[in-house]
């Protein structure tokens, strides 16, 4: 993903893409501290997230944010003064009708589950947040370092037992079912965090954006795996203006180096040797002996990083298409996601083959655009990434001077 950053951050300099959402689905907690290292502030947290810092408060300057959630807001309240005890406020928790404060370790933010102990006050606060607004939330610090936290201008609770002269760091997180999006985040690099280890977790990123059709309407959407190793900058406006031009397709492929689809139609042109061994037709687009095999797998990126040129031309420049394909690297329109809600199943198969069929629309293979994708599951089961990463670092740094 290093190697895909530098295309997208060239592409967004250039002008061509205006911002980068990245989904935050990953499995170990070394590749979620990678990402948060890496990007742009959160917006989106599911309500499994953890805790992400946010921001500061001193007596100096209040912490401000506005935050969409319906209830079970957290803010945690790290001290600077290198003590292991912080605090956490609850707002709006128990379906929005209680607030607590509790005094936790800092170990204790990494973890859900809580003690009766750890609360060291509560009130009724009915209707504290609202699921209609961003709702605006203050924390300041008077003169003493005292924290008081104020609500849509409402004061939930202050706490003279607290005192944070040495100010503090703050995290938020949502919880017990309610997603957290804060609206104040605007940067053109941002993260989206779903839940850790949920099976099938693309759903989430779909589900955000179909809920908010009005403010992406007129959005041209990317969307490309994390494996992407090769982009052709230079020819990636000649994609865009197709998408956008040519709304009777539902979704535009890219030209894929390692995908079913697109291997079959490469050797049908000529782009592909037979040498190479025979590329079939996937049995309805998907599957087929590229996608099983690591060593044919390993062939076609060594072939692609061997040409002189990067291009792989089809039969014709955009190839209409019916069947299942795989959707490494897609464009859709943003006035499409009307009908993109609830894709909890295979989204791949969705978007490619269900969706299309119930809307009489076809997709479509863009020759000229084109992208190299690393590896499908069954290939990385035998598949020796360390050189293809190289070699592909390599040809970036030819495409992308530092």
């Amino acid at each position: 993903m290093e190697i895909l950053t530098r295309y997208v951050r060239r592409a967004m300099q250039e002008g061509i893409i205006d911002e980068w959402h990245i989904w935050d689905f990953t499995r170990s907690s070394q590749d979620h501290a990678w990402v948060t290292s890496e990007f742009g502030p959160v917006r989106l947290m599911r309500d499994k997230a953890p805790y992400q810092e946010t921001g500061k408060v001193s007596r100096r300057s209040p912490f401000r944010t506005s935050v969409r959630i319906e209830h079970d807001l957290h803010l945690a309240i790290v001290p600077n003064d290198g003590s292991d005890v912080c605090y956490e406020i609850a707002v709006g928790g128990w379906k929005n009708t209680y607030s607590a404060l509790r005094k936790l370790s800092r170990s204790d933010l990494s973890i859900f589950a809580r003690t009766d102990e750890s609360m060291v006050w509560n009130r009724s606060t009915p209707g504290v947040l609202s699921a209609g607004i961003a709702n605006q939330v203050v924390l300041s610090l008077d003169a003493d370092g005292v924290p008081t936290l104020y609500v849509n201008d409402i004061v939930v609770g202050r706490w003279p037992e607290i005192v944070l002269k040495s100010g503090a760091s703050i995290s938020l997180r949502g919880g017990w079912g309610a997603d957290l999006e804060i609206c104040d985040v605007t940067a053109p690099v941002r993260r989206y965090i779903g839940n850790p280890m949920e099976p099938m977790p693309f759903w989430q990123a779909y589900d955000y954006y179909s809920r908010r059709i009005p403010e992406f309407a007129d959005t041209l959407f990317l969307k490309c795996d994390d494996d992407i190793v090769y982009m052709d900058i230079e020819k990636l406006s000649d994609f865009i203006e197709f998408r956008r031009s040519n709304p009777k397709y539902f979704i535009v492929s890219a030209n894929v180096v390692n995908n079913g689809v697109c291997a079959y139609w490469q050797q049908v042109a000529g782009s592909l040797p037979p040498t190479l061994g025979d590329f079939e037709r996937p049995p309805g687009g998907f599957g087929g002996t590229l996608w099983q095999s690591p060593q044919r797998a390993a062939q076609l990126h060594d072939f692609f990083l061997a040409k002189e040129d990067k291009v792989m031309p089809l039969t014709h420049p955009v190839i209409d298409w019916t069947e299942r394909q795989s959707i490494n690297f897609i464009a859709w329109l943003g006035r499409d996601l009307v009908h993109m809600s609830g894709l909890t199943r295979d989204d791949e198969l969705a978007l490619s083959v269900e969706i299309p069929t119930f809307l009489n629309r076809p997709t479509a293979i863009y020759s000229d655009f084109v992208v190299s994708h690393l590896s499908f599951g069954p290939q990385e089961r035998g598949l020796d990434v360390a050189p293809l990463i190289e070699g592909y670092e390599a040809l970036m740094r030819t495409k992308i001077p530092a």
